[in-house]
């Protein structure tokens, strides 16, 4: 026996070499071929969010399939019987998985409907969307009817089964009758869900409004005949009858009644036979239940066990199958302590309601009134629920954590070696998502039956399993292509182990003296050995079962074959567990509970619990398993989803993060150091930025791409928004391309710099208020604000436009200048209609007649300073403004603004000439010719030489000031204010003595408010108006009667006089032989600084007009 057991396994040992050898030789192919493929370059291993492939292939194996039916038709032909029930344990099982997501897509119908009326504005229209999206739904309500009739069919055929197994000479054993019970009670279950869900639906209680809304469309003459016909309409009729039954008739008792009908087909030895396992089957259910409860609470969180005892109980009772007293009043108590169990969030059973409807001779008596608000529970006992929720968390994440540090070292090991270790961790790992999805679904149903709700830790929790889950499932996908090297290997070992069992147990059985027994056990063995050599499919592995539970009972076998029998069950049962996708935890069939009640997390909880993590990978697992459920549950809820995903919540959260971030790093030498930096909780989320593509409804979300542009509109708006500060945003950007690894793309703005100024084109928007609010320095080319709310003058100099000019370039100049010329234009209208105006007009005609009569006398050397003193008095009579100012201070004013904004056309061009001069680096020492001279050059090149010739061109223009804009502003204006016309312009130059006279009284009350406090609107300099007054002379061309008028001469010997006065005055205080008068000498003193005071003022005027005239020559 020890011989052949050693060549048995030196033999599996050979072929499991052979077979590696050919896996390595054939993943080295794998591997030189991913290296021809272009654009394969390596890429450093990043955690990725779903690393799922983008494109999923999903086959079925037609080989498996050819060789089930070639199985069935030859080798099962001994055990007709075995296979049968085979065939329909596994069409319940896969009814089950389909009526799982039925049972979904049923839920999410009221929200559809709740969908579809939420736009409307009245209430018809908001049931006749409601009503509409019924009919959207009809052809679902009759792929559920479909279902369920199926399962009254496989129902009716497993009782069957069951009753002509006690015909048949074959054994039949109550391991069989047991294993049918069991997908017989999963069906009942589904079935009774279908009950609850359509009765408490939203969907019950409109179906009359719905059936008179289709009579009403179908006798509406106004649609056309050609729409529908009769036939069609009678089709309709009767599906609509069919789905009523499921809708709002109770589909339970009419499984009961097509059972009836069964009943009476049955003989007694039949019913006997079935009283007899039906009864231990209740018993075993029973006790199941009452082990299996750690605690009382245990079936509200689990309530399916409950479900399937009733609903088989109720069956059995309809069949009229004696049941023992004990286990009636076992029932009847474990029913009235669940007074109501919830199937989900909003929809709730009472089985002792339930039983009472379809099993009354069982409840003694009357069901009591149904206890809406669920049992009482006292706060400790929830606290305690929650400390143990949160305890087991935690116990499954070490765990896992363990169970993943271990699967790693073995794929760093190597498979092949420790193929026993990689199976226990793929079963262990099974196991673990299982335990994670059971507690999260019974923490929900808890809370559920129990009318207590949710709060956010709850809900954390069951954040924190999913996030468990799917780490389970990354373990397993970012292994894939080991998996799926190894999975085949270590199927290959499990089936040589079993065959290998397989054959010591047949051996020892034909030893045995069991020859009653012997060839059923052998036809069965044989049968079973068959099953394993071919593909372990379910379907085989539940006749497997079947076969070799019969041998399992201590009077057949000794406990020894019994041990072998086990070993070889939970081997097979490994071998189907090995080939589950542990994806399916996520997917329709298996967590339809989950995606239900994932639809309830409210959002911002959901963000609030995203925020909270501090470990990337978490972020990462909650993100795709988020991405996860979003998917499965789009197909029920449609386009229209208003939740917004973790994948959004994750991206606005990073977005802000990294870019708090990243100011904190650019503004990082303004922090004094830290004496503690190891205590600062720095939090690194840059591993979320490699996170993967996740799809959702057909578009890919990337959260490198999404920061990126995020990063990218951001530094543009900002640096748009303030353009002095762009190194600042420059340098945040040069810090996401190196420490973020991202790239976003450069603004292409004109940058600026801190001490930049008020920009050109604020400038030229506003040039109203700049020329009447800013004083004008002609010798240091600077413009000063006059008064402020602030502590500090704006000043605008020559460096300012030179910064401007080169953030907007050169173009600007000619764009301002328009502004500057349109501006003139309004105050050549304010000038031309006040020497228009009659009071002016008639004493200027006045002074001109005076000044042509005396002009040419030897007496008449200059303008008489009294004159000029006169006509002022004049004009102050003529009246005030609001603010005390004459007509003569708004005129001064009109000839200033319009000084000052030619002085910032001059400081324009000194600016441009500034900016061309700091370019001088980009342009060349020689004139040299850029053009290609005949040869070849791409179009690309040539059309950049042309762009930077044009430019050089344009920066020589504007740097050899061959642009006078001075000459330009004169000849813009010239032929309308020189039009024989307009004679009043004709007389301007007699009104400037008294505006000089203006401007100098001005000027030196200015500077006296100086050394008083609190005075606003104080300026030094107002050079504006001697510009503003040459520019207008040299308009009207009147300058050479501007200098016959001799009013330097008349001003100089003014005061000359004065200044002689006051020292007659000091010569005769110094003669006398009286006292000196000391109030005299005072008031002589204030005088002499008063005509020193004016003399500097006319001789400052005076120089600055000389320099103006330069402008304009």
């Amino acid at each position: 026996m020890k011989d052949e057991q050693s060549s048995m396994s030196m033999f599996a040992e050979d072929i499991l070499k052979d077979y590696g050898s050919f896996m390595s030789e054939h993943d080295g192919k794998l591997k030189l071929l991913r290296n021809e493929v272009p654009n394969s370059d390596f890429v450093e291993p990043s955690s990725c969010i779903y690393m799922a492939p983008v494109i999923e292939v999903n086959f079925v194996g037609n080989d498996s399939i050819v060789s089930d039916k070639n199985f069935e038709e030859s080798e099962l032909v001994a055990n007709k019987p075995l296979t049968t029930l085979a065939n329909l344990c596994n069409q319940c099982r896969n009814l089950s998985r389909k009526a799982k997501r039925f049972q979904l897509a049923f839920q999410f119908t009221d929200f559809r409907l709740d969908d579809s009326s939420q736009f409307q504005s009245f209430e018809g229209a908001v049931l006749e969307g409601a009503l509409v999206s019924m009919s959207n739904s009809m052809d679902f309500f009759c792929q559920v009817y479909f279902l369920l009739k199926r399962m009254i069919v496989i129902l009716q055929n497993l009782w069957r089964q069951i009753a002509a197994s006690v015909c048949v000479p074959v054994d039949v054993n109550e391991v069989h009758i047991f294993a049918v019970f069991d997908v017989m009670a999963e069906l009942l279950e589904h079935v009774v869900v279908f009950n609850e869900l359509a009765n408490q639906s939203k969907i019950s209680a409109m179906w009359s409004l719905y059936k008179k809304w289709l009579v009403t469309l179908s006798n509406n003459s106004g649609l056309s005949s050609d729409r529908f016909t009769s036939m069609e309409l009678n089709g309709l009729s009767v599906s609509l009858v069919d789905i009523e039954n499921v809708i709002t008739n109770d589909f339970f008792r009419i499984l009961l009644d097509s059972l009836m009908e069964l009943k009476k087909q049955l003989s007694l030895n039949v019913v006997n036979y079935i009283t007899q396992h039906s009864n231990a089957y209740i018993r075993k259910q029973l006790l199941d239940i009452d082990v299996s409860q750690s605690n009382e609470y245990r079936n509200y969180e689990d309530p399916k066990h409950i479900i399937r005892l009733t609903a088989f109980v109720a069956v059995v009772h309809e069949f009229g199958i004696q049941m023992e007293g004990k286990l009636v009043r076992s029932v009847v108590d474990l029913v009235a302590r669940h007074k109501q169990v919830s199937i989900n969030r909003s929809v709730f059973w009472s089985p002792s309601s339930f039983l009472s409807q379809h099993a009354k001779t069982l409840m003694k008596s009357p069901a009591r009134t149904q206890d809406t608000h669920g049992p009482k529970i006292h706060s400790t006992v929830l606290e305690k629920f929650k400390l143990s929720d949160q305890k087991s968390c935690r116990q499954l994440g070490t765990q896992i954590s363990l169970w993943s540090i271990r699967m790693q070292r073995v794929f760093d090991a190597g498979v092949f070696g420790h193929l026993k270790t990689f199976s226990q961790l793929i079963l262990t790992g099974q196991s673990y998502a299982n335990q994670v999805t059971v507690l999260a679904v019974s923490l929900i149903n808890r809370h559920a039956a129990l009318m207590t709700p949710m709060t956010k830790f709850d809900w954390f929790v069951i954040s924190r399993l999913l996030q468990y889950l799917k780490i389970l499932q990354n373990t397993f996908e970012s292994n894939q292509i080991n998996f799926v090297r190894f999975i085949s290997s270590l199927i290959q070992w499990q089936k040589q182990k079993v065959l290998h069992l397989l054959h010591t147990t047949k051996k020892k059985i034909v030893d045995l003296k069991l020859l009653q027994r012997k060839m059923n056990f052998l036809s069965t063995m044989k049968l079973v050995e068959k099953s394993i050599i071919g593909f372990p499919s379910k379907n085989r592995l539940t006749f497997t079962n079947l076969a070799l539970g019969e041998f399992l009972d201590n009077r057949i076998l000794p406990a020894d074959n019994q041990k072998l029998i086990r070993s070889i069950i939970l081997r097979a049962n490994n071998i189907s567990n090995l080939m589950r996708d542990i994806r399916g935890q996520l997917d329709l069939s298996d967590s339809s509970s989950l995606i239900y009640n994932y639809w309830f997390i409210n959002t911002l909880v959901q963000k609030e619990y995203t925020e909270m993590q501090r470990n990337p990978f978490s972020l990462q697992s909650i993100v795709s398993v988020s991405h996860n459920l979003d998917k499965s549950m789009a197909i029920f809820r449609g386009s229209r989803c208003p939740k917004q995903s973790a994948n959004d919540l994750i991206i606005k959260f990073l977005c802000n993060h990294l870019e708090f971030y990243l100011r904190v790093e650019a503004l990082s030498h303004l922090f004094q150091n830290q004496d503690q930096p190891f205590q600062q909780s720095a939090l690194d989320y840059r591993l979320c930025i490699n996170a993967g593509s996740t799809e959702n409804g057909g578009d890919y979300n990337i959260i490198r791409d999404h920061l990126e542009n995020y990063f990218t509109a951001t530094f543009y708006n900002l640096t748009t928004i303030a353009p002095h500060d762009w190194k600042s945003y420059e340098k945040m950007r040069h810090l996401a391309n190196k420490v973020l690894k991202l790239r976003p793309m450069d603004d292409h703005l004109p940058k600026q710099i801190i001490d930049q100024g008020i920009d050109v084109l604020q400038i030229m928007r506003n040039i109203h208020t700049f020329a009447s609010s800013y004083a004008y320095n002609m010798n240091l080319q600077l413009f000063v604000e006059t008064h402020s709310k602030s502590k500090h003058l704006d000043i605008i100099g020559t460096r300012h436009v030179a910064n401007s000019v080169q953030t907007h370039g050169t173009g600007i100049i000619n764009t301002t200048v328009n502004f500057i010329y349109q501006f003139l234009r309004q105050k050549f209208y304010t000038f031309s209609t006040f020497l228009h105006d009659e009071q002016i007009k008639s004493r200027l005609l006045k002074e001109l007649r005076f000044h042509s009569e005396h002009k040419h006398s030897k007496e008449y050397q200059s303008y008489p300073y009294e004159r000029a003193d006169s006509f002022l008095k004049k004009i102050r009579k003529l009246g005030c403004s609001g603010n005390g100012e004459t007509y003569m201070d708004l005129f001064r004013k009109v000839i200033t603004q319009v000084g000052n904004a030619v002085g910032y056309v001059r400081l324009l061009q000194a600016g441009s000439k500034n900016a061309n001069f700091r370019s001088r680096s980009y342009k060349t020492r020689l004139d040299s010719n850029f053009s290609s001279g005949g040869s070849k050059v791409h179009e690309v090149t040539e059309g950049s030489i042309k762009e930077y010739e044009k430019s050089l061109g344009h920066m020589k223009e504007c740097y050899s000031d061959s642009t006078n804009y001075f000459r330009l502003l004169l000849q813009g204006f010239q032929p309308f204010l020189c039009n024989p016309h307009n004679h009043h312009l004709k007389t301007f130059y007699l009104i400037t003595p008294a505006l000089i006279m203006n401007y100098i009284d001005y000027r030196v009350k200015q500077k006296l408010k100086i050394h008083k406090k609190d005075q606003s609107k104080i300026s030094l300099f107002e050079d504006g108006f001697a510009i503003g007054l040459v520019y207008i002379l040299n308009l009207l061309n009147q300058q050479l009667e501007f200098y016959e008028l001799g009013w330097s001469q008349t001003t100089t010997q003014h005061l000359n006089e004065e200044r002689s006065k006051v020292r007659d005055i000091l010569t005769r205080q110094q003669t006398a032989t009286e006292q000196l008068d000391e109030k005299l000498l005072q008031t002589v003193a204030i005088t002499e600084r008063h005509v020193n005071a004016y003399e500097h003022e006319y001789n400052l005027l005076y120089a600055t007009l000389s320099s103006s005239e330069i402008f304009f020559q």
